[in-house]
Parts: C-alpha cells; sequence; structure tokens
C-alpha cells in the first residue's frame, strides 16, 4: 500500500488509494487541506475560497468530509505502523471564526485517532486554521508552524504553504494548500501529487487535498497560476512529476490500458496496486507535457 515518491525520496511514500504520505523514519501519517466544517460555512453562505472559484455557496451539502477522512484513517491505520498524525494545514475552513462543525469534528477526529493508538497528533497551521489553538490546547494536540523531521538522511520541512519560508537548509519541503489535481477521461477529476525539482537537488513536495468538496486547481506548467510563494518565485513547472492514482473499482480498467498505449516508456510510469479487496493503478507522469498530452490539463 506503500509507493515511494521517487527513488530519491524512497522514505517518503505515497499511501496508495489515499491522499496521505508517510515517513518512514518516523512512522508519521501526513494529511493536508480537511477543511473540517466546510458543509456548515456553505450552508451560512460564508465564501472563503481565494480563487473566488468555489460552487459551493449558499447551499446544503451532505456533512460526508470527516466521515471520509475516517474511513481512509481505518484502512491505513490497521496496516501500518503509524506513531504521528500529522495534518499539514488546514484542519478547519472558515477563516474568520470557529464554526460549532468545526470544534465538534475536530474533537471527534483528535478522539478518533488516540482510540487507533495514535501516539501523537499534529497540526501545522494553515491560513484557515483561525480560533482553533484553544481547542487543540485542551486535546493536548501541538500546534506549530512547521515541521521538521528527516528521512533517508534529508532534511525535510514540513510546512502548509501559504507564506514564504527559506527553504536553505532544508533537501525536501512538504506543503499542502494549492489542493492540486488532473483531468482524465474527460468528466474525471483526481488529486494528485506535484513533485517539483528546486535548485541544488531540493524537491517541493505538493501534497493533494484530502477534504472531497475540495478539487483545487487542475495543475499548470505557469507557477503564477498557484497561490503558494513558493511556488510563484519559480520560473516554470514544466519539468515537474505528476503523480495521480485510479481505483479501478470505481473507473473501467481499460483506463490502464489507455495509459500504457501511448507508449511512453520512462516518461509515464503505470503501476498496479492491490489494497486489501481493491486494486489501483499508480500513475506517475515525469513532466507537464507528458501529463498534457495524455490527459486535459
Amino acid at each position: 500500500m506503500l509507493r515511494p515518491v521517487s527513488r530519491e525520496l524512497a522514505g517518503i511514500k505515497l499511501v496508495v488509494g489515499t491522499p496521505f504520505l508517510y515517513i518512514e523514519e518516523s512512522a508519521s501519517l501526513v494529511m493536508s487541506d480537511l477543511h473540517l466544517g466546510f458543509e456548515e460555512a456553505a450552508s451560512m453562505g460564508l465564501h472563503y475560497s481565494l480563487r473566488k472559484t468555489s460552487g459551493f455557496y449558499a447551499v446544503f451539502l451532505p456533512r460526508i468530509q470527516l466521515k471520509r477522512v475516517i474511513e481512509l484513517l481505518g484502512g491505513v491505520l490497521g496496516k501500518l505502523v503509524v506513531k504521528r498524525v500529522v495534518v499539514n494545514g488546514d484542519l478547519k475552513h472558515a477563516f474568520d471564526r470557529l464554526l460549532k462543525q468545526e470544534r465538534e469534528e475536530v474533537v471527534r477526529l483528535v478522539n478518533y485517532l488516540r482510540e487507533m493508538g495514535v501516539d501523537e497528533v499534529m497540526v501545522v497551521r494553515g491560513n484557515h486554521d483561525n480560533f482553533i489553538k484553544p481547542v487543540l490546547r485542551k486535546l493536548r494536540v501541538e500546534f506549530v508552524n512547521s515541521l521538521v523531521t528527516t528521512s533517508s538522511g534529508k532534511r525535510v520541512l514540513v510546512t502548509h504553504g501559504h507564506e514564504d519560508v527559506d527553504y536553505g537548509e532544508y533537501d525536501v519541503v512538504v506543503i499542502g494548500h494549492e489542493h492540486p489535481s488532473i483531468r482524465c477521461f474527460d468528466v474525471y477529476r483526481f488529486p494528485c501529487i506535484l513533485k517539483i525539482p528546486l535548485e541544488n537537488n531540493k524537491t517541493l513536495i505538493v501534497m493533494p487535498a484530502t477534504g472531497p468538496y475540495h478539487p483545487g486547481v487542475t495543475v499548470t506548467p505557469n507557477p503564477v497560476d498557484y497561490l503558494s510563494p513558493l511556488i510563484r518565485k519559480l520560473t516554470t513547472l514544466k519539468d515537474m512529476s505528476i503523480i495521480t492514482w485510479i481505483d479501478l473499482g470505481e473507473i473501467s480498467p481499460s483506463s490502464v490500458e489507455y495509459f500504457e498505449s501511448f507508449n511512453l516508456g520512462g516518461d509515464a510510469i503505470v503501476e498496479k496496486h492491490v489494497v486489501g479487496s481493491r486494486e489501483y493503478a499508480v500513475i506517475e507522469f515525469r513532466n507537464y507535457e507528458v501529463a498534457r498530452l495524455v490527459c486535459e490539463v
């Protein structure tokens, strides 16, 4: 159920079938952008999209986000050794207040993790995480601006991505904030991980959103199309790798043949992974142009 993000970053792995990363050395499960409380915010007509593109405004939505997170966690915590769970920003949704749904669901999530035997829960502050500190303090959850850890001898910085940081002393930077996705087969939009090369052999990893109501930005090679100052300062993203996955129980297995039919050689990797009773295809496009050739990006 684990797939290395790359050969060079073998200790940082995609948890296949989920938007989570697993850092092996510290047994840390990392997730980003849960946006708990979004359904209540939408029903109240509260609009917080930085891109001004959200279609969920003054509407009643099924409260599925926490349920979805717990379902994903339930499939992972029983199979992996997880000592620490890290939320890489935007645990909650509302900028300007603490909603009742936010408070209640944060408590339920933390209690669930503790019941499942997770030793440590940590929240890296995101731009939506205002007014949540007192709740986290009562729950004994550490609330930090960033997390520094190691993986295979590399220094790793985990930070949400909405603020600029000096990453000079780190080999890998892991952010969320962007909610990257890729559109294939005309109608399907898949969350994806971006692996962006930086100067001096450093790497920026961009995580997808965990919340199902937040597919985010369709990946482009233009840094100005993104929100994070860490990305906007770059010249181009054409050399980034794009990693996505397909649940073959939901999408026809012929989709794998579709990717393989392009005979892209080393420019695209297609792997099949069996996780429990489900089969997934993990596709890695080695650069943006290959992804553009195959998918609508």
